[in-house]
């Protein structure tokens, strides 16, 4: 198939797989392993210890074993009966950004970890030293290993904390509002670039999508240009000459409760997205209080 893509002009001549350039991997067919307890055999290796048990129970179709840094990793399909989602009809609006990762309309608000920014130094000295090596010996070969796995434990890290962020918000929440972010665009910033890819928001939106809808939910994204910081989510004023450095929002609409209130930005942005995803898609009526009605200020809409 890919010397035909080649031959038609849709690709490029494939190549062999080499250790220098190719990620270390391989895939095993059901017929071709077998699995105990923390144990599965492997042609060649035999019996290879597992890190835990299989989570599923189900049919096994196959497996795929990667190399990531300096460990091995097996990654195992298994067939397993669809179970029918549990609707959750809470309604929840989340601001993200840089100052802090995510923000809940309910005045939950999760840190931005900074995991590169906070070992940042550790890879600039461990690049240092991997290019001062000479090429092809075995001491370039250890200095690459080592930055190998200093960016190995700074994706763990954040991925574990994506990850239960997610699954909390997938968990508890059945329509969650999100913005519909230009990360492309924003990369494009040179002063804040290696900020926004350190706090990946795009893998944030991405798992956060997956889960939603995998569990019955509903994700609706509000468009990039909605002015979802720069309006009071009580009256719906909106503040023209807002920004970046703002962090707190000052409501001057003389007929709002919240005259001269100071509220926080990205609580004051997640309830606007919150009440704008109900408005995308027809709910907003039927919430009979309003969403900042809350004591804090501070609500998910449940639309039972």
């Amino acid at each position: 198939m890919t010397f035909a893509a080649f031959f038609e002009g849709k690709a490029r001549r494939p190549k062999f797989k080499s250790k220098k350039r190719s990620k270390p991997s391989f895939y095993l067919a059901n017929d071709q392993m077998e699995l105990r307890d923390h144990a599965v055999w492997i042609p060649k290796l035999g019996w290879v210890n597992l890190a835990e048990n299989l989570r599923f129970t189900g049919k096994i179709t196959g497996a795929r074993v990667t190399k990531t840094s300096d460990w091995w990793f097996i990654s195992i399909q298994v067939e397993i009966p669809d179970v029918p989602p549990v609707k959750r009809p809470a309604a929840v609006g989340i601001d993200v950004g840089l100052n802090r990762l995510a923000t809940l309309s309910t005045g939950e608000e999760y840190e931005n970890q900074v995991f590169l920014k906070t070992a940042l130094k550790k890879v600039r000295q461990a690049n240092k030293r991997l290019h001062r090596r000479k090429l092809g010996s075995a001491n370039r070969e250890k200095a690459r290993r080592q930055v190998a796995r200093l960016h190995y434990r700074i994706t763990c890290l954040r991925d574990d904390v994506l990850q239960k962020l997610t699954t909390r918000v997938a968990s508890c929440y059945g329509i969650v509002g999100i913005e519909d972010l230009n990360l492309k665009g924003l990369l494009k910033n040179r002063k804040l670039a290696r900020s926004f890819s350190d706090a990946s928001l795009g893998k944030l939106l991405s798992l956060l999508t997956s889960k939603v809808e995998q569990r019955g939910g509903h994700i609706v994204k509000v468009g990039r240009f909605f002015a979802s910081s720069k309006t009071c989510h009580g009256c719906g004023w909106k503040w023209e000459d807002m920004t970046l450095a703002d962090r707190v929002f000052l409501c001057q609409n003389q007929k709002c409760a919240n005259l001269h209130l100071p509220q926080d930005r990205d609580g004051n942005a997640s309830l606007n997205i919150l009440r704008e995803a109900l408005h995308l898609i027809g709910l907003l009526d039927r919430v009979v209080t309003d969403i900042g009605s809350g004591d804090d200020g501070n609500s998910a809409v449940d639309l039972t």
